[in-house]
């Protein structure tokens, strides 16, 4: 976990690196922990996900696995979503109240969002390829 930490910290870093600044200020030193913002609160969210309409046809055999209640519980800044239908994992934060995860169910891979900084709550999930979409609010 500290690796991935680490990563986020570098990644952002070359991300502001190639910004120049124009006046003669300096720019103000940041920690990780500053530049990610404060910490989340501890909660616990149940899902239930729904297939989107614009979803292809394939998606249909995943979909019992993903239609059944999931719950997302954040401590620490971190996220667990746990779901009757075999999906279990730790879910990183990216941004303010927002977590992202990537599973595998079967032979499929998952990308999951959750967004709890807006009302109401929302999670999605989709595949690489964009093909499959899955949304749930709460």
């Amino acid at each position: 976990m500290r690796k991935i930490e680490t990563m986020a910290v570098l990644a952002t870093a070359l991300l502001f690196g190639g910004c120049t600044e124009t006046t003669s200020i300096p720019a103000p030193v940041t920690t990780a922990a500053q530049a990610t913002g404060p910490m989340d609160p501890d909660s616990v969210t149940k899902f239930t996900l729904a297939l989107q309409p614009d979803s292809i046809s394939g998606c249909i055999l995943t979909d019992p696995s993903m239609t059944r209640p999931m719950t997302l519980t954040v401590r620490s800044n971190r996220a667990e979503l746990v779901t009757s239908g075999g999906v279990h994992g730790t879910m990183m934060r990216v941004a303010p109240n927002v977590y992202a995860g990537g599973f595998v169910l079967g032979q499929r891979n998952l990308s999951f969002r959750a967004d709890l900084s807006t009302s109401p709550k929302r999670l999605t999930v989709t595949t690489p390829e964009g093909g499959c979409r899955w949304a749930a609010s709460a």
